[in-house]
């Protein structure tokens, strides 16, 4: 595991009971829409990456049904606990959640039918060869669906935000916004996917807007890995950061949250 890794994972940690918050609102509908372009099916074995609290694995088990089996893993354990809790809420026994790292895990024999990582490839170190691993993972013909934010998605947020953040501290450069404007284009993603050796790349996207308020803003900032950002500021620092974000949000009139996704699937 390398220290970038864990970074992120105690970052999502630390932050999770705020993640959680937006499940219902964000996550979830993020989840479901993947896993209806993923298509899980009755019986598939499915791994699930960068699971978070388990938006897209609960979909896929829901999926899969009993005869399938969902294997969802993060770094983050904090996150993994409540997503362990929501399968048992739903009495999803065919669902197993794992604290790991989803670069270093081995595929059951015959491998998995359906990998697929919601909002997650471009927190790796290194996405082509991280992605690559998971496609590893893949059965013969088995298929590898990866969901990203489309170019502009979150744009009055994100803007607010990295305001609100250089008013205490330099916007550092960022190895993931790097990586993620590979393939936040339908076209981006579909050459990505076919640069991986797999092939039959289709693309589909989604968007939906998501009311938000002030406190809920603060909420995903603090609860995503955008929270890294507030990382070794004082507490005067980070609540003066609060004030701009809000003020800053009220100024553009941003009151919904420009949620725009790409779903790339492509055949090993």
């Amino acid at each position: 595991m390398t220290e970038q890794q864990t970074t992120i994972g105690e970052v999502f940690s630390a932050g999770a009971e705020e993640f959680h918050g937006w499940s219902p609102m964000l996550w979830d509908q993020v989840g479901q829409a993947t896993a209806e372009v993923s298509a899980p099916s009755l019986g598939e074995r499915v791994f699930d990456a960068c699971c978070g609290a388990g938006a897209s694995a609960l979909a896929a088990a829901r999926m899969v049904g009993p005869g399938g089996l969902v294997d969802a893993v993060d770094l983050s354990g904090a996150l993994v606990a409540i997503g362990e809790r929501r399968a048992g809420e739903e009495g999803l026994g065919n669902l197993r959640f794992h604290e790991h790292d989803v670069t270093a895990w081995e595929a059951p024999d015959g491998g998995y039918d359906l990998v697929q990582c919601a909002l997650g490839v471009f927190f790796f170190p290194d996405m082509d060869r991280d992605t690559a691993k998971l496609g590893a993972l893949l059965r013969p013909g088995g298929r590898l669906a990866v969901t990203v934010w489309e170019k502009g998605a979150l744009g009055g947020w994100g803007q607010a935000f990295k305001a609100a953040v250089e008013t205490e501290r330099e916007w550092p450069g960022s190895p993931q916004s790097d990586q993620l404007a590979r393939i936040d284009t339908p076209h981006g993603l579909a050459c990505w996917l076919e640069g991986l050796g797999l092939s039959s790349p289709q693309v589909v996207r989604r968007d939906f807007a998501v009311p938000l308020t002030p406190a809920g803003a603060w909420d995903l900032a603090v609860g995503s890995g955008t929270r890294a950002l507030l990382t070794g500021l004082a507490p005067a620092a980070v609540e003066s950061i609060r004030a701009h974000f809000t003020a800053a949000l009220e100024a553009a009139s941003v009151t919904d949250l420009d949620v725009r996704i790409l779903t790339g699937t492509a055949v090993a």
